[in-house]
């Protein structure tokens, strides 16, 4: 049986490492004035991003954080749009308001 909820996370996981790898791909874009081999730079550094990212702050594994640069790569936020309404929640649908108490100031 599928884990909709490891997916939803490794989907949500890799749209945040996707902004920041894309931003650093079209930086890179801008600064080269040779073309070749960019797709494999692309891949190269979805993938470093996407895993570091992953690792960093989140608990999932080695494995699950390749899907993350994998899917980083892909196009996090297209992926997760198409599977939004058919197996998850959208983000304006979800109720759980996470409160964080702030300390008193001394």
């Amino acid at each position: 049986m599928l884990e909709f909820t490891l997916i939803r996370n490794i989907l949500i996981i890799a749209m945040a490492s996707s902004i920041i790898s894309t931003s650093l791909i079209q930086r890179i874009k801008e600064g080269t004035k040779s073309k070749k081999y960019m797709l494999l730079k692309s891949f190269i550094i979805s993938m470093i991003i996407g895993v570091t990212f992953s690792l960093s702050f989140s608990n999932i594994t080695w494995e699950y954080s390749l899907w993350v640069g994998l899917i980083s790569f892909i196009g996090a936020d297209a992926i997760y749009k198409m599977f939004e309404d058919k197996i998850f929640d959208s983000f304006s649908n979800l109720e759980d308001v996470i409160y964080i108490e702030r300390g008193k100031n001394k």
